[in-house]
């Protein structure tokens, strides 16, 4: 999934039917991968050693793994990933020069999408009823996050942004 992602984020826009359809409430996703789209070679430097770390413990997480308790599944999975040890959605991704650049940022939407896709196949497979996800809202912090930093960013426009799509 990531790199269909991934390919959809920096290529055709293919990721902003996933938050259209899936989390239409997510405020300024859309805006966001266009922009990266439109932006994306924007400060190429390497993520902070505690991004690598985050996202890892994003991508690589299993929800059959003994570490994660009864608390952290089904409608609650995503909440060890985003929350375990010092590294939060809050501690890790500071600034743009944190996530260091577009791809690891597609990288971090692709991980939080992911888990928000586990969490639903989670409550199916188990017989759960539920109206909401933990991880949703992990999703839209990540994105406001993102947004804030890439707004803040020197060298972005994003009003000048959407006048090239």
């Amino acid at each position: 999934m990531r790199t269909q992602f991934f390919l959809g984020c920096a290529t055709n826009l293919y990721s902003t039917a996933t938050f259209s359809q899936d989390f239409p409430s997510i405020a300024h996703a859309t805006d966001l991968l266009k922009s990266m789209q439109t932006n994306a070679s924007f400060q190429r430097g390497a993520p902070s050693e505690n991004v690598v770390t985050f996202l890892s413990r994003l991508e690589n997480a299993d929800p059959a793994s003994p570490e994660i308790s009864e608390d952290d599944n089904n409608a609650a999975w995503g909440h060890y990933q985003f929350t375990a040890s010092s590294l939060t959605c809050t501690s890790v991704l500071t600034s743009w020069d944190a996530v260091g650049n577009v791809v690891v940022a597609c990288r971090l939407i692709a991980a939080a999408i992911k888990t928000c896709k586990v969490a639903r196949h989670l409550c199916f497979s188990n017989h759960i009823e539920t109206t909401s996800y933990l991880s949703d809202i992990y999703l839209a912090n990540v994105i406001n996050l993102l947004w804030q930093f890439w707004q803040e960013a020197v060298g972005i426009n994003v009003s000048d942004t959407f006048e090239t799509l």
